[in-house]
């Protein structure tokens, strides 16, 4: 890929590319944590079973065993079914970045955000509450399965990008189509934003892309 590192790269190339390849891997409903967060890297998959307060003992959210998995790179995707429950926190996220996991996409609840902003860990999450997970949530699977985070289906593995407007699922099979398509849409781009910078019209810069109507 001629984008080293992914600079100047966002979600929406991203989700144009997969649009072209025939596949919708953009993720809906979820909020970023911090402005400015951008982070990639491939899937570690995990599947929370959801109960009532009381409804599981204490330690069975086992988060140690996730992190007992988690590699510098990864990306833990838990699915958590779109509950306001909390799965994850300040402990959690910093046992993460001590291991260079690269960020947390969570369909479910987040809590402690003022702390987790602070130390700069990533998070993209349906919702934040206080809610404990404690007795409410238990561990169903780590990185064995698909799961469905933002509406989409996550494999182990796959690659997930992610920034301040959303993030979007490379399924492992398409990897390499998407960034050919990513390295086109970028130099598309480019031109198109010299063309404005130079005070262009914008139909006239989008000639630059090669087209018509934009």
């Amino acid at each position: 890929m001629a984008v080293k590192g992914f600079e100047g790269i966002d979600s929406g190339m991203f989700a144009d590319a997969l649009d072209i390849l025939g596949h919708d891997g953009a993720m809906v409903g979820l909020q970023p944590l911090s402005h400015g967060q951008k982070f990639h890297g491939r899937a570690l998959t995990v599947r929370m079973l959801v109960g009532t307060p009381g409804t599981f003992g204490a330690d069975e959210i086992a988060l140690g065993q996730i992190l007992a998995r988690a590699s510098a790179g990864d990306v833990i995707t838990i699915d958590v079914g779109g509950e306001y429950i909390t799965v994850w926190g300040e402990l959690a996220a910093m046992a993460a970045q001590n291991l260079g996991v690269s960020g947390l996409i969570v369909d479910g609840a987040v809590r402690d955000a003022d702390i987790m902003r602070a130390l700069g860990f990533p998070v993209l999450a349906r919702h934040i509450c206080p809610t404990a997970g404690k007795t409410r949530l238990r561990l169903g699977s780590v990185n064995e399965e698909p799961v469905k985070v933002g509406g989409v289906s996550v494999r182990p593995g796959d690659f997930v990008f992610a920034d301040e407007t959303g993030a979007v699922v490379v399924p492992q099979a398409m990897y390499d189509d998407a960034l050919n398509e990513l390295d086109k849409i970028k130099a598309k781009e480019d031109v198109f934003k010299e063309g404005l910078a130079k005070g262009l019209p914008y139909l006239e810069a989008a000639k630059g892309m090669g087209l018509k109507q934009i």
